[in-house]
């Protein structure tokens, strides 16, 4: 298995690529802009983007979206409750960023899906509350990083969860009470070595925010 993060966007969105090395089928999660260099990181390892996955539609985590589906053909999978705000989205990501313009979503996706890329199958999780259909998704399986590191388990979370932190509540559908519980119950209940892979800033432990982070000491 592949994965790449790469900074994307006005706001610094954490991108994820996950590739298949066997088939060359990718996903990409979360493309907030800049999508010559996600391409470029999908050509250099000779991968075909299969779809293109929002966790949610706030308008600096779809940026990206239109470019990617226009230069590959790719599909966008996000929940049907953010449906309408991937357009309202895509247009303030104009607003920031020149060329973009507001996406569709092509399929709608929820909690216990399964989807495949080549040979890695991962399971779509609900973590609505920073927004109101915001999702994870739940990866397992054995990757080679650089300098060696094996990772067995990783969340992809979006604006969910952070490093030491949880994502606003203020929004429009937004719901503290939901996004905390569904932190608790699909997130910290995975084993604790997870590696948790935010919407921004630096990749975090199950383990690390269950008995660190302030949300959940309370």
């Amino acid at each position: 298995m592949i994965l790449k993060m790469l900074e994307t966007g006005p706001l610094m969105v954490n991108c994820y690529v996950v590739g298949d090395e066997d088939t060359g089928e990718a996903a990409v999660f979360d493309p907030g802009g800049d999508a010559d260099r996600i391409l470029s990181v999908l050509n250099e390892y000779g991968l075909r983007l299969k779809y293109i996955l929002n966790t949610h539609t706030h308008w600096d985590h779809v940026g990206g979206n239109q470019a990617l589906q226009e230069a590959t053909g790719a599909p966008i999978l996000t929940h049907r409750a953010e449906a309408a705000g991937l357009a309202q989205g895509g247009a303030r990501a104009g607003a920031v960023i020149a060329g973009t313009a507001p996406s569709e979503t092509v399929r709608f996706i929820q909690e216990g899906d399964v989807l495949e890329v080549g040979s890695i199958r991962f399971r779509v999780i609900d973590l609505r509350g920073h927004s109101p259909g915001g999702l994870g998704f739940v990866f397992e399986g054995e990757i080679e990083m650089e300098k060696g590191l094996r990772l067995a388990r990783f969340v992809i979370c979006g604006d969910a969860l952070f490093a030491g932190s949880i994502g606003r509540t203020d929004f429009p559908g937004g719901d503290m009470e939901g996004l905390l519980r569904n932190i608790r119950d699909k997130i910290f209940t995975l084993p604790p070595d997870t590696l948790v892979l935010p919407g921004h800033g630096p990749v975090t432990t199950v383990e690390q925010e269950k008995s660190t982070n302030p949300f959940f000491r309370m």
